[in-house]
């Protein structure tokens, strides 16, 4: 009898306790809203913070990349100003090559044409 009694006074506290909870008064809507918007803002505030923090992570890596960049087109400039500077001594050496045989060339031509003309004399002669 004694268990039957604890266990219909432990029923009878559950349902009071029940109704407590259920008779406790409601908050109004505009609190409830207020409560939603206040877990919004804040789900948002850290949404805003982590996509700050990506945006700096992108900027430090495009910082570190035109860096790079700026690094490769001074080396590559460098390297073209090499490549004009021997394509010009190298254009020059060719220039001078051909303009040595030019002037051998020419040279033996006027020989040429002297001995021409003093074969001519001879010949009017």
């Amino acid at each position: 009898m004694k268990a039957l009694f604890c266990k219909e006074f432990i029923v009878v506290i559950g349902i009071t306790l029940m109704l407590f909870a259920g008779c406790t008064p409601q908050e109004p809507l505009s609190v409830k809203m207020s409560r939603v918007i206040s877990a919004e803002n804040m789900q948002l505030k850290e949404d805003l913070r982590k996509s700050d923090w990506e945006i700096e992570n992108l900027k430090e890596l495009h910082t570190e990349q035109v860096d790079k960049l700026e690094e490769i087109i001074t080396e590559y400039q460098g390297q073209i100003k090499i490549l004009q500077e021997k394509s010009q001594q190298n254009i020059r050496q060719q220039v001078k090559d051909i303009l040595d045989v030019v002037l051998e060339r020419n040279a033996d031509l006027r020989e040429e044409i002297k001995a021409l003309q003093e074969y001519n004399e001879k010949l009017k002669n």
